[in-house]
């Protein structure tokens, strides 16, 4: 009868038209779908306990709950572990938070959090404690979602037994902190077509580190140009400001670039140093390709400007692959230079952009391959994103007869080319007083 019930809700879900709804149909039918999905759930944790208390993955021949659930609904090992997880919570406790669950007045997720909570509650807290922890917690659940509430929870001790809470959080962090160490992982995997895929897991306090250097990166709030997209495939069609998730990864890469190669790692005597490898020709006619000591290819545009900057080494070959030259720190502006190219240029040079010396790269006016020398009147500081767009992309840049870098639109910006200053190098005009 039961099977009867759900096909006969499917049937009715496929058959719903969004499209003959009024607005405040919308509104309603959306919460109450919500509600269902949670009800839904709430059941599909049920009965991943009835399964696991039968023995049933293993009479089926699955090495696990986890592994039967995913293999028989289709559902990813992920979800189905968090359905065995919440259906191996302490069925003694979170009696009003199963039965709010059950009745969709609360997401999974909400449940998820408050169920998990109660069951890390010290194993000497009373019934009445417990009691008075979970009716907190379902009243914040009214009103904070999932994320506020998680951050709830995690005091949630403050409030029934507030003398002895900073002990009890002390040591609950302290599990959470070795927990977390230990299940620490990184992978870094090939997708083809020039991209990698980064999954893994940090501990929060590493995690949040990382995430305030990115932020600070890929704010939006800079001024300029820093984060748009020019071709707007990832952007915000009427400011043009990319997405929150791409400025993140742009900031990544900037990051990694910027790591100082003096903190890295020695073997045998030799950092743990990428070198570049590419051919005398192409590099002279920026066409072709490069290799880095990685094995990975890379376009000659890119290994230019990588090698402006970055702690890479230029490995120049001729025609028979035999090397020509390896490229040394006199390649890179040394110290020297970078100071007085940041009190020349003052940050980025491109105008609207305000990244300071301290995160531009110094790029060659006339590039290295063409002769280009590695001195102060060759050099301009760039951020990240604006010496890509010169190496990628058909703008340039030059020393103007008083010292100040310029950028030169293409035409297809500005028909004229006229060259663009950075406003803190713009001189004010002395205001003529008008005749009496």
């Amino acid at each position: 009868m039961i099977i009867g019930q759900l096909e006969g809700l499917r049937y009715d879900l496929r058959a719903l038209e969004e499209w003959s709804l009024t607005d405040s149909e919308l509104r309603a039918v959306n919460v109450e779908v919500h509600r269902t999905i949670a009800i839904l759930t709430a059941t599909a944790a049920r009965l991943a306990g009835a399964v696991e208390e039968r023995a049933i993955p293993r009479e089926d021949g699955s090495a696990s709950t986890t592994a039967w659930l995913a293999a028989t609904t289709g559902i990813t090992r992920r979800e189905a572990s968090k359905l065995v997880s919440l259906s191996r919570v302490d069925a003694a406790r979170g009696t009003a938070t199963r039965d709010a669950w059950a009745t969709g007045r609360l997401s999974t997720e909400q449940a998820s959090i408050i169920l998990k909570a109660l069951d890390s509650l010290p194993d000497w807290f009373v019934d009445e404690q417990h009691d008075d922890a979970e009716a907190t917690l379902l009243e914040h659940a009214k009103d904070f979602g999932a994320d506020d509430l998680r951050r709830l929870a995690n005091r949630i001790v403050e409030v029934v037994d507030p003398d002895s809470a900073d002990e009890i959080i002390g040591a609950q962090l302290e599990r959470q902190e070795k927990q977390a160490w230990d299940e620490t992982h990184l992978s870094i995997t090939r997708m083809g077509k020039g991209r990698s895929s980064i999954r893994g897991i940090l501990p929060d306090v590493q995690a949040d580190m990382l995430k305030t250097v990115l932020e600070g990166l890929a704010s939006p709030r800079r001024d300029g140009a820093v984060f748009r997209d020019v071709d707007g495939d990832h952007s915000d069609q009427e400011t043009g400001r990319l997405d929150h998730a791409r400025r993140m990864g742009l900031a990544l890469c900037e990051l990694v670039e910027h790591l100082p190669q003096d903190a890295f790692p020695q073997a045998g005597g030799v950092a743990a140093t990428v070198t570049i490898s590419m051919k005398h020709d192409d590099l002279i006619r920026d066409l072709g390709r490069a290799m880095l000591s990685t094995d990975t290819g890379l376009s000659a545009s890119q290994a230019r400007r990588l090698a402006c900057n970055a702690s890479l080494i230029p490995m120049v070959l001729d025609g028979a692959s035999q090397p020509m030259d390896v490229g040394r720190a006199k390649r890179l502006h040394d110290r020297s230079q970078r100071i007085a190219l940041a009190k020349r240029d003052g940050g980025c040079s491109w105008k609207g952009c305000d990244r300071p010396p301290g995160w531009c790269e110094a790029h060659h006016l006339k590039p290295w391959s063409q002769g280009g020398e590695t001195s102060i009147d060759n050099g301009a500081l760039f951020c990240f994103f604006h010496h890509h767009l010169l190496h990628d992309s058909d703008w340039q840049a030059r020393l103007s007869h008083d010292g100040v870098v310029e950028v030169i639109p293409p035409p297809r910006i500005d028909p004229q080319q006229r060259p663009l200053r950075h406003a803190r190098h713009v001189k004010h005009r002395p205001r003529v007083s008008e005749p009496v």
